[in-house]
């Protein structure tokens, strides 16, 4: 069995009730096909990039799960069949991440909601690692020291 996530955006005009109909329809997709559901996110409603059958919004759910690998096909066929569903993703997901998720299921809370806030995190510490490399570097100090003796020069 191969794990498999998924990612589905339905109409953010939909009932809340039958959302949950939907989200409910997939599960037994899934399960009545050899599939094991791992972990079930709802992202909520969110403003989409582009309008998709004039709809402006979206309800975005994440699914993780198990399964042959006849899995995703049906899966999908059923997501092109569905009206309510606007887009769908299925993959694969890349190892590192997969244990990211199952951390986060163990510890049972989410590790950190936005991944790209801890790389921007990253890059504002290379940065300022960088900034004070170049204060302290040799090479940096005679380069200031010239520009200052030139400055001094002209203003005389």
């Amino acid at each position: 069995m191969q794990t498999y996530e998924t990612t589905i955006v339905i109409d953010s005009f939909l009932k809340s009730a039958d959302s949950e109909k939907l989200i409910k329809k997939i599960q037994n997709c899934i399960t009545n096909n050899g599939g094991e559901i791992r972990m079930i996110e709802e992202w909520g409603k969110k403003r989409l990039a582009y309008e998709i059958n004039r709809k402006k919004y979206g309800n975005y759910f994440h699914i993780l799960f198990d399964g042959p690998n006849s899995l995703p096909h049906l899966l999908e066929r059923e997501y092109r069949l569905e009206e309510s569903i606007l887009r769908y993703l299925t993959v694969k997901p890349h190892s590192k991440t997969l244990l990211k998720k199952e951390k986060e299921l163990k510890t049972g809370k989410q590790l950190d909601p936005n991944p790209e806030s801890a790389h921007l995190e990253d890059l504002k510490n290379v940065d300022l690692e960088l900034d004070d490399k170049k204060e302290h570097h040799p090479n940096n100090e005679e380069k200031i020291e010239q520009d200052e003796e030139k400055t001094s020069g002209a203003i005389d």
